[in-house]
């Protein structure tokens, strides 16, 4: 599942900067943030590659998330120190002996 997820967040990367890149300046996402004509303006609705980048971006961020998510759940292998110390062949390090402040 982990491998399908990275997947599909390389190729929405990849497609992601191909649409921004194809855009042309004046218009695009640019006009969202102030630039040149705006997304509802004489034309209707947002261009076809604005849409496909927001789709795409969208799927980007969900895909972040939750690849996030799953390195969060992996289990990782127990070390050496840790089996020792849970068969009792060993006793967790403590801290040593701290001196109180001259001023305390």
């Amino acid at each position: 599942m982990r491998g399908f997820i990275l997947g599909i967040h390389i190729f929405s990367a990849l497609l992601l900067i191909v649409l921004i890149l194809m855009q042309q300046r004046q218009g695009g996402l640019s006009s969202v943030f102030g630039g040149g004509q705006s997304v509802f303006g004489g034309r209707g609705a947002a261009p076809f590659l604005t849409k496909v980048t927001i789709v795409l971006f969208t799927i980007f961020v969900i895909t972040s998330v939750g690849l996030a998510w799953m390195s969060g759940r992996i289990r990782r292998p127990e070390s050496a120190i840790e089996k020792a110390i849970k068969k009792g062949e060993m006793t967790p390090p403590t801290m040593p002996y701290e001196q109180p402040f001259e001023g305390e």
